[in-house]
C-alpha cells in the first residue's frame, strides 16, 4: 500500500443513537469510490490528533485506508 495522506470529500453515515461512523463513498482523482466492505476499524492518537481509521475494500481487490480526524471533522485517504 502506498501512503498518500490526501484530504478527500466523503459521504458517511453518522448513527444518531450510537454515534457510530460508517464511510459510504468518497471522491479520489475525480472518481467516486464506494466503500463496499470495512475490514478493520480502530482509533489512533498521533501528536494529539485523535483519528478513527477504517481499512476498506472496493471491488473485492482494492484496499484503502481512510482516516477521520475527530477534532477537525476531516477525512483523509491515508493509504491506497
Amino acid at each position: 500500500m502506498k501512503v498518500l495522506n490526501h484530504p478527500i470529500d466523503m459521504i458517511a453515515v453518522f448513527e444518531a443513537e450510537t454515534g457510530k461512523i460508517t464511510p459510504f463513498k468518497f471522491r479520489y482523482n475525480d472518481m467516486a469510490i464506494k466503500v463496499q466492505k470495512i475490514t478493520k476499524t480502530y482509533e489512533e492518537k498521533l501528536a494529539g490528533n485523535r483519528r478513527i481509521v477504517f481499512v476498506c475494500m472496493h471491488n473485492r481487490k482494492d484496499i484503502y485506508e481512510l482516516k477521520y480526524e475527530i477534532d477537525t471533522h476531516k477525512w483523509f485517504l491515508f493509504k491506497k
